[in-house]
């Protein structure tokens, strides 16, 4: 008699069932991340406009909008105070002897995070001192889910 080699349905079903469950813990890990990338983009582009705006200051004595401390807008600029990228609008606020301010909302949700402009990333620099202090938005929750330290 000929014996036969192979797996048995019952195996092949343990191993699909197996795969399954990794599968749905592994899943809702990668969305996370995936949202927490997308968030880290706002405190890396306000981080260079701090230097940028640190660099002016001390040469100038006052805070500068984005063309006069050579900041390179992300994404598309559709005017000289608003660009945008995939997913965040950065707007540059008004420059002053005092200092200067930039937002961050985000140009679609995704995660936590909401068009509504109630996700906010905001710096303040102050001239005097050679200081930026964070803000977030009145919800907060993409700032303080994605990039706590902000």
């Amino acid at each position: 008699m000929k014996t036969q080699r192979g797996f048995t349905l019952i195996e092949l079903m343990v191993v699909i069932v197996i795969i399954g469950i990794l599968s749905a813990l592994a899943v809702p890990k990668m969305f996370g991340t995936s949202a927490k990338a997308k968030a880290a983009e706002a405190p890396g582009v306000i981080a260079n406009w701090e230097t940028l705006q640190s660099a002016y200051a001390q040469e100038s004595g006052s805070g500068g909008t984005f063309a006069q401390i050579g900041f390179q807008q992300p994404g598309t600029a559709s005017s000289a105070t608003i660009s945008a990228t995939k997913w965040f609008v950065y707007t540059d606020g008004v420059a002053s002897a005092a200092g200067a301010s930039i937002e961050a909302v985000p140009a679609i949700a995704f995660g936590v995070c909401v068009t509504d402009g109630s996700d906010v990333f905001r710096s303040d620099f102050a001239v005097v001192g050679d200081s930026a202090s964070h803000s977030r938005g009145s919800s907060g929750l993409c700032a303080t889910t994605y990039s706590p330290n902000f």
